[in-house]
């Protein structure tokens, strides 16, 4: 007798009518149930055009917790829309009240969305976390001004590269020589005019031929640099002649892009032929990319690069959430950072409170900002200025070992936030989208530590604590540290 399966066939698709009977221990359950999505609404509508007549736009819970879903997944937006619209517990994140199989929005939403919105944004989010998991820093002493102390805020600077091609000199000259040539095929298609004779191929077979040589000396870079040169100096001659019979049109036929593109490598014309004449390799505000002229070489110095390109970050944390306090594409010394970053301290959590401790690199600690800290009554562990002391206190010699340990967790915070949630070659091309993506990346890193903080809630009121305590004994350490919660034993 031939067995047949008993196993019955069912529809997957049986929650199409509501979404409430998931299973509430879901990640993304949890997160929808205690994110203050009210509080999220007023500060997303404060950024929309709502004056301006038109259809209705999404809602704060769609759109915020679309991209939380694209930087914890680690998702390209297309994908990011593909895996909610398969995934019935993230539609339950975004506030759908039942399942559904169409798309919640095409993903081009998402590049209108990171235009809209920016990294203060994300820092009244993750500030509304911080009060809703209660890890708000509070006032646990005075000093001799009777201004309130509370807190310690951990702070350093990182750079956030962008998804740019190396640049080099060749590249640049090449890509402005393309250009010129595409934009003069565009306006000459778009009249049904004859095209001008350009350089383009004699500019071209120079570079074909110093990128096929194994070995480049600075002979034949330097030769090919002339010959670029020459070619797109001839090139940009001929178009802005014959352009200039034309400008009726021009504006009609070029976009914004365009544009900006144009600018970008007219400038990028004038860097190269100064440096060249002059036999330097470096100017100010030097573009590396005509398509991104926002970006600027940052030397950094560190072992895998020792410069990069991309937004460098100052950010500051407190109570284990991330905030981004100064985002800036052009390099600077982050020791300016710290004034601003006590005034943002005391703007989040209380106009009158001064952090208790501050934990910051030898970089930060210059002549002014000791003064600022000693001034302030604010603890700092760290060096002092001359020579060693010849017999140092046991307890300042313990609070300096401690303080370089705890410093650790914000240099952790940026390997986690680049290799995980996407706060590294970053693939937002403009300005504000990319300033908006990193907002993005380090906020879904406070999401993720605020969905650690529900459980340290939920052991604390089932009182798990002296279970563990009792049960794990000398490992109970562990186990709070990977709660993320400071816990002290009796």
């Amino acid at each position: 007798m031939k067995y047949y399966s008993q196993y019955k066939n069912h529809d997957l698709f049986e929650l199409e009518k509501f979404l409430t009977g998931l299973n509430k221990s879901n990640r993304w359950v949890k997160l929808g149930d205690n994110i203050p999505w009210d509080k999220v609404e007023k500060e997303y509508n404060k950024r929309l055009r709502i004056s301006h007549n038109g259809a209705g736009n999404k809602s704060a819970r769609m759109v915020v917790g679309a991209l939380i879903v694209k930087h914890v997944e680690n998702l390209s937006d297309e994908k990011t829309i593909q895996a909610i619209q398969e995934n019935p517990y993230m539609q339950y994140l975004l506030g759908l009240p039942a399942f559904t199989e169409k798309p919640v929005f095409v993903h081009e939403l998402l590049v209108l969305v990171r235009k809209r919105l920016d990294h203060d944004f994300f820092n009244m989010l993750t500030l509304m976390l911080a009060e809703a998991d209660g890890s708000c820093s509070k006032a646990e002493r005075k000093d001799k001004d009777d201004n309130d102390h509370g807190g310690t805020m951990k702070i350093d600077a990182t750079c956030c590269n962008a998804e740019v091609r190396y640049p080099t000199d060749s590249n640049l000259l090449e890509d402005g020589s393309k250009l010129i040539d595409r934009l003069l095929d565009k306006f000459c298609n778009r009249h049904q005019i004859s095209k001008p004779q350009t350089h383009k191929v004699e500019a071209r077979k120079a570079f074909i031929t110093l990128t096929k040589k194994k070995r480049k000396g600075r002979r034949l870079i330097d030769r090919t640099k002339l010959i670029q040169i020459r070619c797109l100096q001839a090139d940009i001659q001929i178009f802005m002649k014959f352009l200039g019979n034309q400008m009726s049109n021009l504006l009609k036929c070029f976009n914004r892009h365009d544009c900006k593109c144009l600018q970008a490598a007219f400038r990028m014309f004038e860097q190269q032929k100064m440096m060249f004449e002059n036999g330097v390799c470096s100017c100010i505000d030097r573009i590396i990319s005509i398509y991104q002229p926002h970006l600027r070489p940052i030397v950094r110095g560190k072992a895998k690069a020792k410069v990069e390109f991309g937004a460098k970050v100052g950010a500051s944390i407190v109570n284990g959430y991330t905030y981004v306090d100064h985002l800036s594409w052009d390099a600077y010394n982050e020791s300016t950072d710290l004034i601003s970053q006590i005034a943002l301290y005391k703007q989040r959590f209380d106009i009158d409170m001064l952090p208790d401790e501050i934990q910051a690199d030898k970089l930060y600690l210059s002549r002014t900002n000791r003064g600022l800290i000693r001034n302030g009554f604010i603890n700092c562990y760290n060096h002092p200025l001359g020579r060693p002391p010849k017999e140092e206190n046991d307890k300042s010699a313990e609070d300096k070992r401690r303080a370089i340990g705890e410093r650790n967790e914000i240099e952790g915070t940026f390997g986690t936030s680049k290799r995980i949630y996407k706060a590294d070659n970053i693939r937002a091309k403009l300005s504000e989208t990319a300033d908006t993506w990193i907002g993005a990346s380090f906020f879904a890193k406070n999401v993720m530590k605020f969905l650690r903080g529900l459980l340290c809630l939920i052991l604390t009121k089932m009182d798990c604590f002296g279970f563990i305590k009792r049960k794990f004994k000398k490992q109970h350490v562990f186990v709070l540290q990977y709660c993320n919660l400071s816990y002290t034993w009796s």
